[in-house]
């Protein structure tokens, strides 16, 4: 649908419903909509590049996620941003949590004469709530919550079955 700019143009409303599931992950599903869009780009698969900008907690995420998420064949050259984008969100949650739990979720806002007139919730609730959401559906596109996992099949690894099948034979198995 295209609306009328202010400028006298015409424009496009914005996308509207859930964003689109990647054919990749249609396909780990099983989905026959896994050939619906051949045009999709493919991504070179492979390890991207740590961004320098990473310290501290997300640089942690960063390395304990990186072998992770190549060892399910879930990482593209193409994801630098968005696995950044995970792991500074994640860094940012646990500052919050770590934040609340020494000063606690309320302080006291006091009148002139230092009685406590009202407990203030504390800035880092909202701050943890809202990265801990965001870091929720960053979670899910990487394949790395539960639910989001139970709608994938993984291809096993040729190396891995071929070295199966020789231990099978030499074990004397079926």
């Amino acid at each position: 649908m295209r609306l009328p700019s202010e400028s006298g143009g015409e424009t496009d409303m914005g996308r509207r419903g859930p964003a689109p599931t990647p054919t990749a992950v249609l396909k780990l599903r099983g989905s026959w909509r896994g050939d619906a869009n051949p045009e999709e780009p493919q991504p070179e698969r492979g390890v991207p590049d740590m961004p320098e900008f990473l310290e501290g907690m997300s640089e942690q995420c960063w390395n304990e996620l990186v072998p992770l998420l190549d060892g399910m064949n879930v990482l593209t050259l193409a994801d630098q941003v968005a696995l950044s984008l995970l792991c500074k969100t994640y860094a940012n949650w646990r500052r919050a949590e770590e934040l609340l739990q020494r000063h606690g979720d309320v302080y006291p806002i006091r009148d002139d004469e230092g009685k406590v007139k009202y407990l203030q919730q504390s800035p880092y609730v909202s701050i943890a709530r809202n990265n801990a959401q965001s870091l929720k559906g960053m979670l899910e596109q990487f394949g790395l919550t539960p639910s989001a996992r139970s709608r994938l099949r993984v291809e096993p690894d040729s190396t891995v079955a071929k070295a199966d099948a020789r231990m099978s034979y030499i074990t004397g198995g079926a």
